[in-house]
């Protein structure tokens, strides 16, 4: 019970907090009021936002489904990313554990789940490459940790590593709208 797991906020709330709480403690009369009302915004802006709904990591190395019981992992593996995860969702659950809920089915290798009233597969290793074909049909969603051979892949959206690499990691909504993160940084200097 000594660490409590916290969701990680928006860019703005930590600066609108600051200065609200600033007008708080350093101003008088009305000036005093804006400020509880920016740290009353910062507040709500803090825990109101959802989660994206779906993440993709930059190689297609794991594929994180948020649920009910918080975000399933399409598998147990990059620890790194998915932990990354976990902890800005504000969700203690060890990778294992994420990797272990419901949200995903299938034998390793080849994970199904449902997203936005569509397959979601997430392909891996030589089992996936091997999958593939099979994948992708019906508009599915499909992300493979490998290059993928070839072909006409007009049945399905597919984001193998080179498609990935134009777009880097992305995140779905529940409404289906991706955000990709290249050309995102959270450092001033960048």
């Amino acid at each position: 019970g000594a660490v409590q797991s916290v969701v990680a906020p928006q860019p703005m709330v930590l600066p609108l907090l600051g200065v609200g709480v600033l007008a708080m403690i350093l101003a008088r009369g009305p000036v005093r009021m804006l400020g509880g009302a920016l740290v009353f915004a910062a507040a709500l802006a803090w825990v109101l936002p959802a989660r994206p709904a779906l993440l993709i990591a930059d190689q297609g190395q794991i594929v994180g489904l948020m649920g009910p019981e918080g975000r399933a992992l399409s598998k147990s593996g990059a620890a790194f990313v998915a932990g990354n995860w976990l902890e800005a969702d504000g969700d203690g659950a060890s990778v294992a554990e994420a990797a272990a809920r419901p949200a995903f089915s299938g034998p390793k290798g080849q994970r199904r789940a449902q997203f936005n009233g569509r397959a979601l597969v997430h392909l891996s290793g030589k089992a996936g490459l091997a999958g593939l074909a099979a994948a992708c049909r019906d508009g599915a969603l499909v992300v493979i940790d490998k290059p993928a051979p070839d072909g006409a892949w007009s049945g399905c959206d597919l984001w193998d590593p080179p498609r990935l690499r134009q777009t880097g990691a992305l995140a779905f909504d529940a409404k289906g709208r991706m955000r990709s993160t290249l050309g995102q940084s959270a450092r001033l200097w960048d």
